[in-house]
């Protein structure tokens, strides 16, 4: 038993540590387990977190571990913290949600899918830090859009159809929460080249 309280342990340590999260086979790696003993430790960890006794609870973001406050008490911990993102208003959510579970992709693939103009959108999304882009191989070399580390730590979504929920895209192609649209291969950058053609109205 006291080797099994010093693994979970060992866990709870890594998962705190990790400031940008950690995933479970890297931590079998580091305490030396099989990937499905650290699931069935990391499941009573979880577990033991979810009780009303802990203000924080371990979440899977982006295939990676994390402490996070549980929203109830989200109310005293803004006394001391506040989220970068105060408002996001339903365009740039639309825009956003297509990047998120279809991306990467470029912005007349958005606009497609959206079925108006999104170059106003994805250039404050951009701002925000929520997405980034990247050169494609594409006739032509468009960017290609695709959300950030800043969008997962914000958001904390273990799945994507989450952000669609409610959300009513404008008449062009319906938004299905599987695969990419192109390769997803190469560095995303943190900004959207202003520069980069599109019609610039405020849909």
């Amino acid at each position: 038993m006291s080797d099994e309280l010093s693994r979970k342990a060992a866990i709870e340590a890594l998962i705190f540590s990790a400031r940008n999260g950690i995933e479970p086979r890297k931590i079998a790696s580091i305490v030396g387990m099989k990937l499905n003993q650290v699931t069935l430790l990391l499941e009573e960890i979880e577990s033991d977190y979810a009780t009303s006794e802990h203000g924080v609870m371990i979440k899977s973001v982006n295939g990676k571990l994390r402490f996070y406050t549980k929203p109830e008490l989200q109310n005293y911990v803004s006394h001391i913290s506040t989220r970068p993102i105060v408002s996001i208003t339903d365009t740039q959510m639309e825009a956003l949600a297509i990047v998120a579970i279809k991306g990467p992709l470029t912005k007349n693939d958005v606009e497609l899918i959206r079925g108006r103009s999104t170059q106003n959108q994805l250039l404050e999304l951009s701002k925000m830090g929520l997405i980034g882009k990247r050169k494609s191989k594409l006739p032509g070399r468009p960017y290609l859009y695709k959300t950030t580390k800043k969008f997962y730590d914000l958001f904390q979504l273990e799945d994507l159809s989450e952000i669609v929920q409610g959300l009513s895209l404008g008449g062009g192609e319906k938004v299905e929460t599987t695969g990419d649209t192109v390769p997803a291969d190469g560095p995303v950058q943190e900004e959207i080249d202003t520069g980069d053609t599109g019609r610039q109205s405020q849909d």
